[in-house]
């Protein structure tokens, strides 16, 4: 069913008591797409606020003069014209008014694009087994171990949709002793990585992520716990940081180690609330400046630069029930950046996205093997999508090459997915063991 919603944005207007003239201005509320999308649209709709742009892809085959708008989202309130609902020639931009008290001006784009390639199967000749990565666009091969890498024959490469081009020739490629790359459609990129049996990927993990060493910073009342040795060379964060500054305690401790800092077995983060305000529980690398319980400043982020195909975690999560009868979420993500420029003039792209969001009650910790999608993959959905708005962590979009080594990566653990705007059910607790990157 076709549906157009308007969302609800909350404005703050200051009255004052004196006369009222007809030239009070009217509050300024922004007019925008919060969402749009067609059918048969592939992967998630691209949303940018700053350039009021919106970006729809679709497979290379349908049709842009016949396209059928399927739900769209604007300002609670707003008008647009012409009605989404009613357009169907998108083989140009389309320009819609978003009308609140001001005029706004969209451009939507609905753009072509080949479907993407899934490998099904690949086997060189002898190989002892071949593991085929989707989210990562890579295979890895093990072969026995005293095989001439630089001589070999693949026999089966199997691949949806068969009518994909792909270069070059797997028939006549034999030599493996490096990563050799399959371009799909003057395109996708995948990459076939051979190995001998027994050898090892080296790829770096982030210090201090199997939580099983950590530090309390502070005297009671206020202080924290994180994993590592020290605050002067750890690289993990969360709110209670910035809380622990506060010249009276006003925030409960949102993570700690379990049961002990001296025997840790997991992490134990809690959505908890203080004077009122939803405080979720959070591990994150990167830094966080400013103490209290809303002036905060975080950025999250480390250098780093390995491409890792995915990640494993533990973790066994209780959600509690909030708001309007709704149930708690777990977010448990890793992001890798490309970062350009420095200071004001930094921009930050999503090079690849690895994420898990659930509201599942579990009773026994589960492990979860998440894979890392570069680009700007099918399976992300749109509250994983970059976006320069997120104020926590602005991005400008996909970085333009998926291949491309990160500059930096992001590793979040919260106990309530919504906690940055201060939402979350109170008592919603998720325990971690820890994380390990997959090479």
């Amino acid at each position: 069913m076709k549906k157009l919603y308007r969302l609800t944005v909350l404005t703050v207007v200051f009255l004052v008591t004196s006369c009222i003239e007809n030239d009070i201005p009217y509050p300024t509320i922004f007019g925008e797409f919060l969402h749009f999308t067609v059918e048969g649209q592939i992967g998630a709709t691209l949303i940018s606020p700053e350039e009021q742009k919106v970006v729809i892809r679709v497979p290379d085959d349908m049709d842009l003069t016949n396209i059928t708008v399927d739900s769209v989202a604007i300002t609670e309130g707003a008008t647009v014209s012409p009605n989404p609902l009613e357009v169907t020639d998108f083989s140009q931009k389309v320009v819609f008014k978003i009308d609140t008290y001001q005029e706004y001006f969209w451009e939507v784009f609905v753009e072509t694009a080949a479907e993407e390639v899934n490998v099904t199967q690949f086997e060189i000749e002898g190989q002892i087994e071949s593991v085929v990565n989707d989210g990562s666009k890579t295979i890895r091969v093990t072969m026995p171990t005293g095989t001439d890498l630089s001589d070999l024959t693949i026999t089966s490469f199997e691949y949806t949709p068969t009518t994909a081009s792909v270069s070059p020739d797997p028939s006549v490629t034999h030599d493996f002793s490096g990563p050799v790359t399959f371009t799909f459609n003057n395109e996708e990129v995948w990459t076939v990585n051979v190995l001998h049996d027994g050898e090892v990927v080296e790829g770096d993990q982030v210090p201090y992520s199997d939580f099983q060493t950590w530090f309390r910073e502070g005297t009671d009342p206020r202080s924290f716990y994180l994993p590592g040795n020290s605050l002067d060379e750890n690289i993990w964060r969360s709110g209670d940081k910035g809380a622990a500054d506060l010249t009276i305690k006003t925030y409960p401790q949102t993570v700690l180690p379990h049961p002990s800092m001296e025997a840790p077995e997991y992490a134990v983060l809690e959505t908890k609330t203080a004077v009122g305000v939803i405080a979720a529980g959070s591990l994150f690398v990167g830094d966080i400046q400013g103490s209290g319980l809303a002036d905060v400043r975080t950025d999250f982020g480390i250098p780093f630069t390995d491409r890792p195909i995915s990640f494993t975690t533990d973790i066994q999560y209780q959600p509690k029930i909030y708001g309007d009868n709704i149930i708690d979420k777990c977010d448990v993500y890793v992001i890798l950046q490309v970062r350009e420029g420095s200071g004001d003039d930094e921009k930050r792209y999503r090079l690849a996205t690895g994420w898990f969001r659930s509201d599942e009650d579990m009773s026994d910790f589960k492990t979860l093997d998440i894979p890392m999608l570069y680009g700007n993959h099918s399976s992300l959905e749109t509250f994983m999508m970059p976006s320069a708005a997120n104020e926590e962590m602005p991005e400008q979009g996909f970085y333009e090459d998926p291949t491309a080594n990160p500059t930096h990566i992001i590793i979040v653990f919260a106990s309530s997915a919504d906690g940055a705007n201060f939402n979350g059910g109170v008592g919603s607790k998720l325990k971690v063991k820890g994380i390990e990157l997959n090479y």
